[in-house]
């Protein structure tokens, strides 16, 4: 998460006292997950709060469906350009363009909003439900791609601790709305679906509150951003890649005959989806141990290599300040994964047997199991996404996402006939072969990394003339002149 470097610096720099660490995991902890936690609160209090009114089993599985639909969808759209918008967030900030940040915010809200929303109402016009519950899980669905992007732009200004009390606002404005609707008689179902869209909605003015409060009101131009989106529409393909990879080995259980329905257009696969959430649950550890690494011993040397290069640094400096960068880089990534090994070796021995007490049987425990190697390799690949990206090296960091993407499909695919013992295979295999090209590619860049800074940049800064930059500058333009206009007419009034 954007941000949360700054503060873990401050926390780690104390000194190297247990102490120290300990403050700077817990924040790193309820910082970056934090808000999953609290969504996992929400759902499962929600839920009770329905039992409590007196709603049937089916009305409270259709509203955990509703729910884990709207989630799921809002995530992989607003995930396609999270990392496009945190490298324009960037750039501005470097450049000293923070008057094109709101702009480019109201620009993509509107963009994914103007994709989202008809695509998710024509779906809930394929549900049989009434207009109340189709109502709130269109604004619910609008409230949630807005928030991510919201959630992105606050932690570019490290105000990470306000994303953190805004989810906790929020969640707990919808479990009272929520309560307030059940207690005024309406249905379990809509009522709990419109406390959630409430809640969320008070989440999302008091974000926009922090926005406006700082960033500079810049002229009104909703395509700011597409130049930009046109140097890095790669990492558009990345983000969607890396999106639809997560979940893509679930759409093949769900178009599958082991699918539930639980309306006619409404499908899931219980024993494969139960497991999976528990199996994601477990490279928590791995993702706070990944950013702490990255945020503080990392970025102290990749920092110090990039300033013996730029200013003036011998070459003996400058192989010395890339030796002792290769060497935290490998031995952050070696005790990443150690950390993570022991978790899912506790997960696999103990917890896998736990959820067989409370309700798992064999065989989704078996699955469980396989999902959590699986989600241990994936969490490689998302920290090896990332590690290209911080050097730049967006190609490499398509090729993975999209290898991911291309054998998760396959291999769940081709593994579906296999016995239900062995559900869960093919994103484990998947997540395998990536995580071997990831190091590979890793290794391979840092072998060459003088040739990626000193010969792979252009001489002269190159000019965009594609066809998003000629639309922006046609509108910006346009705009221009309509304020040339007023600024005539209000002359001419004086």
């Amino acid at each position: 998460m954007a941000g949360v470097g700054f503060a873990l610096k401050k926390v780690f720099r104390g000194g190297d006292s247990v102490l120290g660490a300990l403050r700077g995991y817990s924040l790193t902890a309820v910082v970056t997950e934090g808000p999953m936690v609290l969504m996992i609160v929400l759902l499962l209090t929600l839920r009770a709060l329905m039992a409590r009114d007196g709603a049937v089993y089916r009305t409270r599985e259709e509203f955990l469906f509703l729910m884990t639909y709207v989630m799921i969808f809002s995530l992989i759209l607003s995930n396609t350009v999270l990392l496009f918008v945190n490298r324009f967030i960037s750039d501005c900030i470097y450049q000293e363009r923070l008057q094109d940040v709101l702009p480019a915010f109201f620009g993509v809200v509107f963009f994914l909003l103007a994709a989202g929303a008809p695509a998710a109402l024509l779906y809930l016009l394929t549900l049989p439900v009434d207009w109340a519950v189709r109502g709130a899980v269109l604004t619910l669905f609008c409230v949630l791609l807005i928030l991510w992007i919201q959630i992105a732009f606050l932690s570019a200004i490290k105000r990470y601790e306000y994303v953190l009390l805004g989810f906790v606002a929020g969640v707990a404005g919808a479990l009272g709305l929520a309560a307030l609707l059940l207690e005024l008689g309406v249905a379990p179902l809509p009522g709990a679906l419109w406390g959630a869209a409430l809640g969320f909605t008070l989440m999302l003015f008091l974000y926009m509150a922090q926005l406006l409060a700082h960033y500079p009101p810049g002229r009104w131009d909703l395509l700011v951003f597409f130049p930009a989106l046109e140097r890095y529409r790669v990492l558009v393909a990345t983000g969607l890649c890396l999106a639809l990879g997560l979940y893509t080995h679930n759409f093949v259980f769900w178009a599958s005959a082991y699918r539930d329905k639980i309306y006619p257009t409404g499908v899931f696969c219980t024993r494969y989806d139960v497991p999976c959430f528990f199996a994601t649950l477990t490279i928590l550890p791995m993702l706070v141990q990944f950013v702490v690494g990255l945020e503080t011993r990392f970025e102290v040397k990749n920092r110090a290599y990039f300033d013996a290069v730029l200013y003036g640094g011998r070459l003996e400096e400058i192989r010395a300040a890339k030796q002792e960068l290769c060497t935290v880089l490998y031995t952050e990534l070696a005790h990443m994964m150690e950390v993570q090994l022991i978790v899912t070796v506790a997960a696999v021995t103990f917890v896998g047997n736990f959820l067989q007490t409370v309700g798992l049987d064999e065989r989704m425990a078996g699955t469980y199991r396989l999902l959590c190697c699986g989600y241990c390799l994936y969490g490689f690949v998302k920290c090896g996404t990332v590690i290209l990206l911080y050097f730049d090296d967006r190609r490499g960091a398509l090729r993975a996402s999209a290898l991911f993407l291309g054998l998760s499909t396959a291999l769940s695919l081709a593994t579906l006939p296999l016995d239900s013992g062995w559900w869960g295979i093919g994103f484990l295999l998947a997540g395998a072969a990536t995580a071997l090209y990831l190091m590979l590619r890793i290794r391979r860049y840092l072998n060459e990394l003088e040739y990626h800074v000193f010969c792979e940049q252009p001489l002269f800064a190159q000019p965009q003339q594609g066809v998003l930059s000629r639309i922006q500058e046609r509108f910006a333009g346009a705009e221009r002149e309509s304020a040339q206009r007023r600024t005539l007419r209000e002359e001419d009034d004086q």
